[in-house]
């Protein structure tokens, strides 16, 4: 039997979320679709990280059970929302729909296999799984390793000042989180 590793919040919550194979494929197609092809190993390790501490720290993440369910909900490029025929993808309220290029970018990331992914990030994507993957170091220049957003919006880094610049996204605490810490423990 091989050994597990389990996220796990060192928080009042005793969930637990294992990155399967399935999960680190999503994973990997959210770095390319978030980062690109040459995606940096300080963004891919920063968006891993923030999403796994908005799992377990994030006082909404009830409506999402699953690391999976949450990932595919927060990253734009692999939710299926914004996917061609999605509601969020159409134009609505005054906002333009998203172009066609953009949807055949977003179909493309989300039909890649592990053969379409860099090799940088399949590595950082596989260390992740088996909780070997760390918190950036720039995070500690701030003193936060409960990061657990981003964007790329000009107007971010005002309403946040507390965060951080990593290769043009802002990443962020998010007010609100809950106390604790995300840990990574080795079971069987």
């Amino acid at each position: 039997m091989f050994a597990k590793y389990q996220y796990s919040g060192a928080t009042p919550d005793t969930r637990t979320e294992i990155i399967d194979d399935e999960t680190a494929l999503w994973c990997s197609r959210m770095c390319v679709g978030e980062g690109g092809l040459v995606c940096s190993d300080e963004k891919i390790s920063s968006m891993l990280w923030a999403l796994m501490n908005r799992a377990f720290l994030w006082r909404g993440r009830n409506n999402y059970p699953t690391y999976l369910k949450l990932m595919r909900a927060f990253s734009q490029p692999i939710n299926p929302r914004w996917q061609r025929g999605g509601d969020l993808a159409i134009k609505w309220a005054g906002r333009p729909p998203a172009s066609l290029s953009r949807l055949s970018r977003r179909a493309h990331i989300c039909s890649m296999d592990w053969s379409d992914i860099p090799i940088h990030i399949k590595k950082a994507v596989c260390a992740f799984q088996v909780g070997e993957l760390f918190i950036p170091d720039i995070w500690t220049t701030i003193n936060k390793a409960r990061i657990s957003n981003w964007a790329s919006l000009p107007s971010t880094p005002k309403k946040y000042p507390w965060g951080i610049d990593i290769d043009g996204d802002w990443f962020f605490e998010d007010k609100g989180l809950r106390q604790g810490c995300v840990v990574v423990n080795i079971e069987g």
